[in-house]
């Protein structure tokens, strides 16, 4: 038990400076909701700028289908979200950034990181011992295509704008605000939020995304 406080302690050091609770449950909402908000909005725009530029409405229906498409909605999608979300609470971003500059700090978390990884792969691996073969779900399919085609503009979405998101809206939103009540709940409820935000609910293979849960709830750790 002392060892589990430890590593909460340490992690917990990582955010010395906190917003205050109603800005936190902005930071949370804007993050949670606020990318679905802003996903449809930019989805409607290059929508109506594809129709103005195909009036042929086989041309158009192509130019939907390409993976341009859902690349372009993504990827500005995220990154109009970090501006809002740094122009919110740049205040506490702004003292936060030094700690994370620390070599210290950043070693903690690249062990960190390996460990989490580690526990993923061996899951994995439990996985294939019993024969079981997951598959990735649509929303995984989809960004491994858009990265694929698009590195570039992918490196700027996924690896940089959506990670620096996540963390804003669940580790300083969601898991800040519910720490004000307990540290234990805050680290399990962001946790499970996390992994379920993943979650494909619209699968036709549930079981394949009940098993796969396990790998998003893990995500959240890192």
């Amino acid at each position: 038990m002392g060892q589990l406080t430890n590593f909460f302690t340490k992690h917990d050091a990582v955010i010395e400076t906190q917003p205050s609770a109603i800005r936190q449950l902005v930071l949370f909402v804007l993050g949670w909701a606020g990318l679905q908000a802003i996903a449809i909005t930019v989805s409607v725009t290059v929508r109506a700028i594809l129709s103005y530029i195909y009036t042929n409405p086989i041309e158009l229906a192509n130019a939907l289908g390409h993976i341009s498409y859902p690349a372009s909605i993504n990827i500005i999608s995220y990154v109009i979200l970090l501006v809002v979300l740094v122009m919110v609470d740049w205040d506490t971003l702004k003292k936060l950034l030094p700690s994370f500059i620390r070599l210290s700090v950043v070693f903690k978390g690249i062990g960190y990181g390996a460990l989490i990884l580690l526990a993923g792969i061996a899951l994995n691996s439990l996985y294939l011992a019993f024969g079981i073969d997951l598959s990735d779900n649509a929303n995984e399919s989809s960004i491994t295509a858009i990265m694929r085609n698009y590195p570039f503009f992918s490196i700027i979405a996924f690896v940089i704008a959506g990670p620096i998101c996540e963390e804003i809206t669940y580790r300083l939103g969601l898991f800040g605000l519910l720490r004000r009540l307990n540290r234990y709940v805050a680290y399990a409820v962001t946790f499970l939020f996390f992994g379920l935000i993943h979650f494909d609910f619209d699968t036709t293979n549930m079981i394949n995304e009940l098993l796969n849960l396990p790998f998003y709830i893990i995500a959240g750790l890192i």
